[in-house]
């Protein structure tokens, strides 16, 4: 999703708290190959995700930092703008019918985000996009008014995205696109998604119209679950991640507990969502990259929005199937915050009513980013890459 998009670049600027991230691509007529990932850290304090109010709390110390990452560069210089998706407000909006008119269009997401998330969009940036169920493609295309849609809608603070800018501009960096790294990355996964997907289908008998995708980064996670081809829910959650500091273990819940239960509702009951209360996947946590309560945190809050969405909207009526759950981070040891197995498939059979099983698929950089057999690979900091490069694919 673009929010303010001119011309194809071939240099994003990725955000966290912690750090700013210059990524280089280089581009051919058929493909976009990663060619460098510089990051330069922030100072703590400098930024502050927030979907509503202005993130550079230190605005001096930032454009510093910002012109050590582009120094080398030669200014000005076209760039894309990748933002975290803490920055904005996303929803998934279900339309029995929807107008063909743009200015209907904006109008009517305008009025869905105040009723459904209480959120005023005048003064945000708003962009979306349309999907249609396959089942209904053919019949949506013969029509000005698709019916039966489903509307991917995110807004972004005024105030938030000028001020990225504004520090831009300042230093003859122009951003000719901005957008939200879980949403580009979402849409770059997709073709590789529905690839596997097809290979499956013609594996099995009864083809599987669910799948989920995580994408897992420093700010939290973001959850998109999909049927036919269209996005159904979508859940972004915060949760600061960062790697341990040392190997000795140490990092206990702030409640001083080491048990703990998320409990949802269903019928009235109270239904666990089997967390190891253990630690992270029974095994050593003094040896697990991240901190026990951080990695214990994800794994509960990733079982929680999966129970959530298949308790509300798992589709009733239809025989069971597999449900594939796509797994990308741009943190180097990311894919180690899923919780076990076991755990994702007892979630499933407590909460699912269509999903029999869930099968797990990691997304390989390897494959994201056309550098098969790269020395680039090796690099500790190339997952780091992953926001940047997407939102220059996507652009």
């Amino acid at each position: 999703m673009k929010f303010f998009p001119l011309q194809q670049p071939t240099m994003a600027l990725s955000i966290s708290e912690d750090a700013i991230f210059v990524t280089k691509v280089k581009q051919s007529w058929r493909t976009t190959t990663l060619k460098e990932v510089k990051k330069v850290s922030l100072a703590p304090g400098t930024i502050r995700l927030s979907s509503a109010k202005p993130n550079i709390e230190n605005m001096e110390l930032f454009k510093q930092q910002l012109g050590t990452a582009t120094e080398s560069l030669k200014k000005p210089v076209s760039i894309a703008l990748s933002l975290p998706d803490l920055c904005a407000r996303t929803s998934v909006f279900e339309f029995s019918t929807f107008p063909g008119k743009q200015t209907e269009q904006m109008a009517l997401l305008n009025w869905r985000f105040q009723q459904d998330l209480k959120l005023d969009t005048a003064q945000s940036r708003l962009d979306y996009e349309i999907y249609v169920p396959t089942s209904l493609a053919d019949a949506s295309k013969k029509s000005d008014n698709p019916e039966k849609v489903r509307v991917l809608g995110t807004a972004i603070r005024n105030e938030i995205i000028e001020q990225y800018e504004r520090a831009c501009l300042d230093l003859n960096l122009i951003p000719v696109s901005v957008s939200i790294s879980g949403l580009d990355i979402f849409d770059l996964c997709q073709p590789t998604m529905k690839d596997i997907l097809e290979v499956e289908n013609r594996r099995t008998i009864s083809k599987s119209p669910e799948a989920m995708f995580l994408f897992i980064s420093h700010w939290g996670f973001t959850f998109f679950a999909y049927h036919e081809g269209c996005p159904s829910f979508v859940r972004t959650k915060a949760i600061t991640i960062r790697p341990n500091s040392s190997l000795v273990q140490g990092d206990a819940s702030p409640s001083g507990s080491n048990n703990s239960e998320n409990v949802a509702k269903k019928d009235g009951k109270d239904i666990p969502t089997l967390i190891n209360a253990q630690g992270p996947r029974q095994g050593d946590s003094s040896m697990h990259p991240y901190p026990f309560y951080t990695a214990t945190k994800v794994e509960k809050e990733i079982l929680a929005t999966l129970q959530y969405y298949l308790e509300t909207f798992s589709q009733d009526g239809s025989p069971p199937s597999l449900a594939n759950l796509f797994v990308v981070s741009d943190l180097e040891h990311g894919h180690r915050l899923l919780p076990p197995p076991e755990y994702l498939q007892q979630t499933a059979k407590v909460s699912g009513l269509s999903i029999s099983d869930i099968q797990v698929t990691p997304l390989s950089a390897a494959t994201l980013f056309n550098q098969r057999g790269s020395r680039l690979l090796q690099d500790s900091n190339i997952w780091s890459a992953l926001s940047g490069y997407a939102s220059l694919r996507v652009a």
